[in-house]
């Protein structure tokens, strides 16, 4: 695929055919994110869009050909003709084939303005599957940084529900040894149902997720499909360039920016087109036929068979002109304008959400990387006071109280890491998004220039 002038003639890598599921494999980013453009329908729809559009500019670039036609008739016919001798009386079989050639010389602009209409629109049908794999992308890490996010709350609720099962288990042996209390038990308690019940809408969280991200890579929501998780702590890249750079990169670079700048270029060459139906059209129109025929005539108690073949052709200059069609052309003059001056505010549209999709990207991304670096030092925090108060408990230092207290602030600080993570690494996928940048991972083989 191309984002100028031509669709490049090869077939769009269906799934059956190129890049096919395995319910036995593992897939990591890059591999989803190659499965969902083969299997995501909404791409294959862009994709068949190109397409079309590919064939319309050869349909409009047709009429720069003579049009050659073939009509054939055959059949049996009788009748009279009345002559002042009395009628005379005729049956007859023929066979009359014909050939009707038309070449159109002179439009005044008409062919040309509807080629330059119709490559502007495939200019802009090639831009916007390149924008439809952008977004199919996108869809796809969102919903793997979020799986990932869940699956990283599963692991921290687990934690949490072991952590309470253990605590429960302290305080039933310090009640056994006589130095617990009957509140410290039902404290205890009620924490593990509370990591009970969070375990339950972490493991709902996952499966949902999961779903999610199935759908975006082109399968059922059901589909048997393991998902390779990363291992690591989520690298803090660096945002390069300031936020006026990066909006002059999105416009420049964005495949629907671009495609609306097209739109306007199809429209123009419409309003060209309405204002060519002023003028007359000059063609060439040249017709051959040959008529086989065996009749019988009676005239006056005479009559005869004849057979025989006769040609016919004939060669014109034909100059047609609309003088006068109650001001049709008048309107649709002013109709192919509107929508020009439609298409420029359209375009005007997309290039103002462009600086606000960069801006907003932007600046979500540095509030993101701020949140992940005090998740990080939350759960580092959150982790010492809790082996502080749990060894103080111990020793009969601490309530149970200060316990389940810091236990709640350690869950909840894992929790807001992995969301944090997630919500980092999506920012950067929009940021991405938002500049018209494709960015995969660099195992990735499916590029947009190989579709």
């Amino acid at each position: 695929m191309v984002t100028r002038g031509l669709v490049v003639k090869k077939p769009y890598p269906l799934a059956e055919t190129a890049t096919s599921f395995d319910p036995a494999r593992s897939y990591e980013l890059s591999s989803l994110i190659e499965l969902g453009l083969a299997n995501n329908p909404q791409t294959r729809s862009a994709w068949f869009g190109a397409l079309a559009s590919a064939a319309t500019v050869g349909e409009a670039k047709a009429i720069y050909y003579p049009q050659l036609g073939f009509t054939a008739t055959g059949g049996f016919d009788n009748g009279y003709n009345p002559i002042q001798t009395g009628p005379e009386t005729y049956g007859r079989l023929s066979i009359n084939p014909g050939l009707e050639l038309e070449y159109l010389l002179l439009d005044f602009g008409r062919r040309a303005a509807d080629v330059r209409r119709t490559v502007a629109l495939l200019d802009a049908a090639n831009l916007s599957f390149s924008r439809r794999i952008q977004t199919t992308v996108f869809a796809i890490q969102q919903a793997y940084f979020a799986h990932v996010a869940a699956l990283s709350q599963q692991q921290a609720a687990k934690a949490n529900l072991e952590l309470s099962t253990t605590i429960l288990a302290m305080v039933e042996a310090q009640i056994a040894n006589g130095l617990g209390t009957k509140p410290e038990l039902d404290a205890a308690r009620k924490t593990l149902a509370q990591a009970d019940f969070d375990m339950a809408a972490a493991d709902r969280n996952a499966e949902v997720s999961l779903g999610n991200l199935r759908v975006a890579a082109g399968l059922q929501a059901n589909a048997p499909l393991k998902v390779g998780t990363p291992g690591g702590k989520t690298d803090l890249q660096g945002i390069s360039g300031n936020v006026d750079r990066l909006i002059d990169i999105a416009i420049a670079k964005r495949p629907d920016l671009a495609a609306r700048t097209a739109e306007i270029k199809a429209s123009r060459a419409a309003v060209q087109r309405a204002k060519a139906d002023f003028m007359p059209k000059v063609s060439l129109v040249g017709t051959w036929s040959s008529e086989t025929y065996g009749y019988g005539a009676d005239l006056n108690n005479v009559s005869g068979n004849f057979n025989g073949t006769y040609n016919h052709a004939s060669g014109f200059a034909v100059m047609s002109w609309d003088l006068f069609d109650g001001f049709q052309r008048v309107e649709r003059v002013k109709k192919r304008q509107a929508e020009e001056s439609e298409v420029r505010a359209n375009a005007e549209s997309t290039r103002l959400q462009t600086t606000q999709d960069v801006w907003t990207s932007y600046n979500d991304s540095l509030k993101a990387c701020k949140r992940v670096t005090y998740a990080d030092s939350l759960v580092v925090s959150a982790e010492e006071n809790f082996h502080s108060v749990q060894s103080a408990f111990q020793n009969g230092l601490a309530n149970i109280t200060d316990l389940i207290s810091n236990q709640s602030a350690l869950a909840a600080a894992r929790f807001e890491q992995a969301g944090a993570r997630a919500d980092y690494l999506t920012s950067l996928a929009s940021l991405s998004l938002a500049m018209g940048q494709f960015s995969t991972p660099a195992s990735t083989q499916v590029k947009p220039a190989t579709l």
